[in-house]
């Protein structure tokens, strides 16, 4: 195989000074970028100098500044954590003293001024603890949840009330991680409300208006809206009710099938649905479709009850809304709105005037804006009211005034079907065996009573009048129609004082409200049925209280409700202590973190001195080598060419 010459074109002069030039110029470029390394110390002085190490680093540079915002999270959490927990220690030591004076003020050997005394080292525990709980760190109150710019405990009528919120602060820790920083203040003083719950089935009677959302169903689950059947034993029709809003629309709906002569309307005790028909109707009821519709409206019949026999359909159970009537309540009976209602909180007591309302909401506004601090809602349930008192330290009671509007509401705090065991904030009627009171009317005829095994205070006063009658005594027991109370009426129009005397050392008449004095032959007992919060500053005043009253069992039970407030804000605090363990294992495991990301940062951009001074040294050379290279091949002239 033949060898063909490398044939070369001549190189003109200016292509040699071109790439001469153009050599030396990449490797001093070469050189500066090192030089630059080694003057900053950074290999990625611009971007374009690795545009792949630069895309990484510029991520992990992100991931840092995050990083240090979980930081600096962490730390303020740590810190605030760290106030909460030195708040809460100090909290534990105010109670445990609380406790300590309510243990050496209980003995009978302890004198009324001394109970005086202690009373004013109680009240100033009370001042240090409401201190406690309005602290602020960082400008944030650390008991107020996430309505932390305002204190979160105020007094008010005589107690104190948390106006701050049980939704407490949190924050961003890490990637996956959003947890609080804070504790529930409403948990550690233990603020929560006490209520009166509605014992009265307030459910409405229907209306054409009554929302089909509104009910319940007749088998609870509320009206599922479809289609349903509806036939007279010769004809039928489907009825699509799955537009009706309204029991009006599903009556009107049904009408305008004209099935034979079957019509619907309300049943005749409101609660439901009737369909009735001619002679000659014999009325059936299905489902379509699989649907539940007639079924939650309470009228399947899939066979009917003869011809000319109306369908009562049953209670679609409708729930109380803030827009129901007040006449439309327990079925359509209504409630007592001539004679309102009195609500006494501490030392505020309001009269409810309800003359002027008509409706369920305005009801409600009535008691929400009566200033006696109470607060008033619907239940859960949809079936009645509950009334609230969120201020601790004041005893909460409902009484008539007069007429049945508590009563109907099933919200009179005291009345004659209160049980005995729960008088007296769950102390119940302390009894003994054998009589219990004497009571002597005006005119000195007596007779005494045992309450053993009397359970309500119906009882009581069945019990008063059966053995007045039977020793002759002019006593009459009622329950008071204003006020709350059991009443003792003399009738013996004698020339004495009607009188309740302790007998055999029971105290049943006190639990009772019965040791008060006559006035004009009347006996208006107490009312020993309050609804109080409990917590810590409600157990608190109990306690001041009952040393200024002198009242032994008084003290008993505040320094037994002030040992669980101890325990509780003892268990919270355990569970700060393991938060602030979590957050500092967090900030070293972040710390650990970041030292690895930092290592793989400084990879990226930091020069390698050694190597970077090796690399100069190699580019000093090339470069050195390139301008003796190309001067000596540039050192040209006209004489070299004609040689």
């Amino acid at each position: 195989m033949a060898i063909l010459p490398l044939q070369l074109a001549r190189v003109s002069n200016q292509l040699r000074i071109s790439v001469a030039n153009s050599t030396i110029s990449r490797t001093q470029t070469q050189l500066l970028r090192v030089q630059n390394e080694l003057s900053t110390g950074k290999k990625l002085s611009v971007p374009s100098d690795n545009p792949g190490d630069a895309a990484i680093a510029q991520q992990i540079r992100k991931l840092l500044e995050q990083r240090q915002a979980y930081a600096q999270n962490l730390t303020r959490a740590g810190s605030h954590l760290g106030e909460v927990d030195s708040s809460l220690g100090e909290l534990s030591e105010l109670l445990r003293q609380a406790q300590a004076i309510a243990s050496a003020n209980v003995g009978s050997d302890v004198t009324p001024e001394q109970r005086q005394n202690a009373a004013t080292v109680v009240d100033a525990l009370y001042r240090q603890l409401l201190a406690v709980g309005n602290r602020q760190f960082d400008g944030v109150y650390l008991f107020g949840g996430d309505r932390s710019t305002e204190p979160p405990f105020v007094e008010v009528g005589g107690g104190v009330r948390f106006v701050g919120s049980s939704r407490v602060l949190s924050n961003t820790f890490d990637e996956g991680s959003i947890l609080p920083f804070m504790v529930d203040g409403e948990q550690v003083f233990g603020a929560l409300s006490s209520r009166v719950e509605g014992t009265a089935d307030l459910g409405p009677s229907l209306t054409l208006q009554t929302r089909l959302r509104d009910l319940r169903g007749a088998g609870g689950q509320g009206v599922r809206t479809g289609s349903i059947r509806i036939g007279n034993g010769s004809t039928s029709a489907i009825v699509d009710l799955s537009q009706a809003d309204t029991i009006g629309d599903v009556i009107n709906a049904i009408n305008a099938a004209g099935v034979g002569t079957i019509t619907a309307s309300l049943s005749p005790d409101g609660m439901g649905l009737e369909l009735s028909g001619g002679g000659t109707d014999d009325i059936t009821v299905t489902e379509v479709g699989g649907g539940t519709t007639a079924s939650d409206l309470g009228i399947l019949q899939p066979v009917g009850a003869g011809a000319g026999v109306a369908l009562v359909g049953s209670s679609v159970q409708a729930r109380v809304t803030e827009l129901t009537p007040l006449a439309n309540l327990r079925g359509g009976a209504g409630i007592d709105t001539g004679s309102g209602m009195i609500i006494t909180n501490g030392l505020i007591s309001s009269s409810i005037d309800l003359s002027g309302a008509t409706t369920v909401q305005d009801l409600l506004n009535a008691i929400n804006g009566s200033g006696a601090n109470v607060r008033a809602e619907i239940n859960a349930a949809g079936n009645g009211i509950n009334i609230y008192n969120p201020t601790q330290g004041t005893r909460m009671t409902i009484a008539e005034n007069g007429g049945t509007t508590a009563t109907d509401l099933g919200v009179r705090s005291f009345g004659p079907d209160s049980k005995l065991a729960e008088l007296n904030l769950g102390q119940g009627v302390r009894g003994v065996q054998g009589n219990d009171m004497r009571i002597t009317d005006s005119a000195g005829v007596s007779f005494e009573l045992d309450i053993d095994g009397l359970q309500t205070v119906q009882e009581v006063l069945d019990a008063i009048n059966l053995a007045a009658t039977g020793a002759g005594a002019g006593v009459t027991a009622s329950f008071a129609t204003v006020g709350n109370g059991i009443v003792l009426t003399d009738t013996a129009g004698g020339g004495g004082t009607l009188t309740v005397t302790p007998v055999n050392f029971s105290q049943a008449a006190e639990d009772l409200g019965l040791t008060v004095a006559a006035a004009g032959g009347v006996i208006s007992g107490s009312d020993v049925h309050p609804v109080e919060p409990g917590g810590i500053f409600s157990n608190l005043i109990l306690l001041r209280d009952a040393l200024r009253n002198s009242d032994s069992a008084g003290i008993t039970r505040a320094a037994e409700a002030l040992q669980a407030d101890y325990g509780r804000v003892v268990q919270i605090r355990g569970q700060t202590g393991a938060r602030i363990q979590e957050i500092e294992s967090r900030q070293q495991r972040l710390a650990d973190q970041n030292l690895a990301t930092q290592a793989l940062l400084s990879s990226l951009e930091d020069t390698d001195f050694a190597e970077a001074v090796s690399r100069f040294q190699t580019l000093q050379t090339a470069l050195q080598a390139s301008l003796q290279t190309s001067a000596r091949i540039l050192d040209l002239s006209l004489l070299d060419f004609l040689r």
